[in-house]
């Protein structure tokens, strides 16, 4: 029998924030993007790399039924998550364990099923700093950014992370990828 949805599903099938859970081709280059930014004097937290599919599936439906008022009973099933998004055909109750989901997850923007996190190919980091930050690109070149915002959406920090092909996905401000999506 399938298990009523609920916060207790997002322990399950947990991602990774390790840089070293990336495609081998990539990771270098995203190691290199985060010790030239450390070196550089900015704080950088990881909160995310690789979201197993299950993850992927349970996040983007919780988003759906929570906020995009999807039908429960029309979710399509997924091989290994044994789920009852229904809650027995009580919709105030599927609602509101789906948006218990939304909060456990912390999800702020409707995660896609096929993402670059589901492929090893993207990462979600909150970086600072204060002030003048000096930094060396891939090539070595050094830039000097004194403008804000002192975080991941700085455009110039994000053109020296491109250097690294670590491309910023502007309109979600941790995300990062090989890709820019």
């Amino acid at each position: 029998m399938a298990e009523l949805s609920g916060p207790q599903w997002c322990a399950r099938f947990p991602g990774s924030k390790s840089p070293d859970d990336l495609t081998p081709e990539w990771r270098g280059r995203v190691w290199a993007f985060i010790s030239a930014m450390k070196n550089a004097g900015a704080t950088v937290d990881v909160s995310a790399t690789y979201r197993p599919p299950e993850r992927a599936y349970l996040m983007h439906w919780c988003w759906m039924i929570a906020n995009l008022s999807q039908a429960p009973g029309a979710v399509p099933h997924m091989a290994g998550v044994d789920i009852d998004w229904t809650h027995h055909g009580d919709i105030s109750a599927a609602r509101a364990a789906a948006r218990a989901m939304v909060d456990t997850y912390e999800i702020e923007v409707l995660p896609v099923l096929d993402s670059r996190h589901t492929q090893r190919r993207a990462i979600d980091m909150t970086i600072g700093w204060h002030g003048m930050m000096t930094i060396r690109d891939f090539d070595g070149v050094l830039h000097h950014i004194g403008s804000s915002p002192y975080d991941g959406t700085n455009h110039e920090l994000a053109q020296v992370g491109a250097s690294f092909g670590v491309l910023k996905l502007a309109s979600d401000p941790p995300h990062w990828s090989d890709d820019g999506r």
